[in-house]
């Protein structure tokens, strides 16, 4: 079994938008990379984020309408290396636990996970370093498309354990790919 190497992010839905982000930059000592009144990715260290901000909008006139809405929206997990994260993929699927939904952020590949509760966990690896992850999230392909590209988890599999080059598999249509081979330890997950 391969556990994921850190905890990465935390995000949060709210009604309470403009003082969700402050709060959270006051408390954490955090600075805004990205703002774009929907989602706002906050971070304090070299992580491109480690608290994101969903708006949700005003909230509800009928409060019971808008309880289970606000909260964590989910809580991310990173691995090591695409083979680490590949691996948990094939384990999980053997079990009958797939992904919900599967994105390629730009700054990290990403699968997502519902609990049996609905409570869901990103699984990651990181596919840029920290600075091109940071100037990416200050970008204009971020800024039109905050959340990215679905995936397919079992072609990238495949071509992965073919030995074949999976670069064009990792990054979005809007986003000029890094070779693999050019991507160091410590500045990338992406290792074959």
């Amino acid at each position: 079994m391969v556990a994921p190497s850190k905890l990465a992010h935390v995000v949060y839905a709210t009604h309470n938008f403009d003082a969700m982000i402050d709060w959270y930059t006051k408390a954490l000592e955090a600075r805004v990379i990205h703002n774009n009144g929907t989602l706002a990715f906050l971070t304090w260290d070299e992580e491109h984020h480690r608290v994101a901000i969903a708006n949700l909008g005003p909230a509800p006139d009928d409060e019971a309408a808008g309880k289970g809405r606000v909260g964590v929206h989910h809580v991310a997990y990173t691995w090591d290396s695409l083979d680490n994260l590949l691996t948990t993929y094939e384990r999980l699927r053997d079990l009958d636990i797939t992904p919900v939904v599967k994105l390629r952020h730009g700054m990290t590949l990403s699968m997502y996970y519902a609990d049996p509760d609905g409570n869901r966990s990103e699984f990651q690896i990181d596919v840029l370093g920290i600075d091109p992850a940071n100037d990416f999230m200050a970008g204009p392909a971020f800024e039109a498309n905050p959340i990215g590209e679905e995936f397919d988890p079992e072609e990238l599999l495949a071509a992965y354990r073919a030995g074949d080059d999976v670069t064009e598999l990792l990054f979005r249509s809007d986003q000029e790919p890094v070779p693999v081979a050019a991507m160091t330890a410590g500045t990338a997950a992406v290792t074959n």
